[in-house]
């Protein structure tokens, strides 16, 4: 376990519980035909993580620092590109306790800036969209683990996902009596709501910058 406290302020590795978990597939490498690979390639936003400098694509935020635009495909291929961030262990490293623990932020910012030109004011709600989507990841991940013992199958698949002792942290972690606790109270307030968002990448800023 990484998680020993050695001062009131410390980085705390470990890991937050699944409240209002945003979930995302992981999208892994798909086996088969060359259209099948075009379109992981496609979800992997590998076209992005190649650009240069020269390259990038400029970002338009609405006064709430939110981006809108030029395009909509512009936004929602931002938002995949921020979601394959959190699967990148040296982006979004998963044994944290929560999000403002991670210690990468400027490093996700600065790689961010490297692929899309964007104005200081969209920092906030890219690391905001980025600390969403590491909350569904772990969630994700967590539902896989719990399938897996149910089912009393290996754990090979989350060890493709998860480096070993991440995925070591994270278990020790889900099976602490208090973070059980607290996952059954998140799940019956998951369970109270009713207004979802169901518009994929879509953003309501983009929805309401069109409208």
């Amino acid at each position: 376990m990484v998680l020993e406290r050695e001062a009131e302020n410390e980085v705390q590795p470990m890991i937050e519980t699944d409240n209002v978990a945003h979930e995302r597939e992981s999208e892994t490498m798909i086996e088969g035909s060359s259209e099948d690979q075009e379109a992981s390639r496609a979800n992997k936003k590998t076209d992005i993580h190649a650009r240069t400098l020269e390259e990038r694509t400029p970002i338009i935020l609405n006064c709430y620092g939110q981006p809108i635009g030029p395009t909509r495909k512009d936004v929602k291929d931002l938002s995949r590109f921020l979601g394959t961030i959190v699967r990148t262990t040296e982006f979004a490293p998963l044994n944290y306790v929560n999000w403002p623990s991670v210690p990468t932020h400027d490093q996700i910012w600065e790689y961010f800036l490297e692929k899309f030109m964007i104005p200081p004011e969209g920092r906030s709600w890219v690391l905001e969209t980025v600390n969403l989507s590491w909350r569904g990841y772990k969630s994700k991940l967590k539902k896989m683990y719990l399938e897996a013992v149910e089912k009393g199958s290996n754990l090979d698949k989350l060890y493709e996902l998860v480096p070993e002792d991440e995925l070591k942290d994270l278990i020790s972690y889900w099976n602490t009596s208090p973070v059980k606790e607290q996952s059954k109270k998140n799940k019956r307030n998951r369970e109270k709501l009713d207004d979802m968002h169901t518009m994929g990448p879509s953003s309501y800023a983009a929805l309401r910058h069109k409208l």
